[in-house]
C-alpha cells in the first residue's frame, strides 16, 4: 500500500503538494513512487522507480526539467528547498 504525503516548511511557507510515494498491490513493477528533489527549482516531487516503467530512467522535473536527486525513502529528514529548515510530513491517506 502506497502513501499520500505532504511536505510542509514552518520556517519559510514551503508546501510540496500531495505526493503518491510507495506501491500499490500491483507492486513495484508498476508503480513504485519515490521522493525526489529538483535542485534547479526546488521542487519536492514524487518520481516513478519502477523498473517496467519508460520513466524509470529518465527522472527529470516536470517544470523545468532539470536532472532530479533522489531522497531516501519516505523520510522524515527532509530539509527545505528554499530555506534548508527541517520540512514536516503529513500523512494525507493511503492509495492501493
Amino acid at each position: 500500500m502506497g502513501l499520500r504525503i505532504t511536505y510542509q516548511c514552518a520556517a519559510c511557507g514551503f508546501a510540496s503538494g500531495e505526493l503518491s510515494l510507495g506501491w500499490g498491490k500491483g507492486g513495484r513493477r508498476h508503480f513504485w513512487g519515490g521522493l525526489a528533489l529538483c535542485p534547479a527549482c526546488k521542487r519536492l516531487t514524487g518520481v516513478n522507480l519502477a523498473r517496467g516503467s519508460s520513466e524509470a530512467t529518465d527522472h527529470r522535473c516536470t517544470e523545468c526539467r532539470g536532472l532530479l536527486v533522489l531522497l531516501e525513502g519516505i523520510a522524515n529528514d527532509v530539509k527545505c528547498p528554499r530555506c534548508e529548515t527541517f520540512l514536516h510530513p503529513s500523512t494525507l491517506g493511503s492509495w492501493t
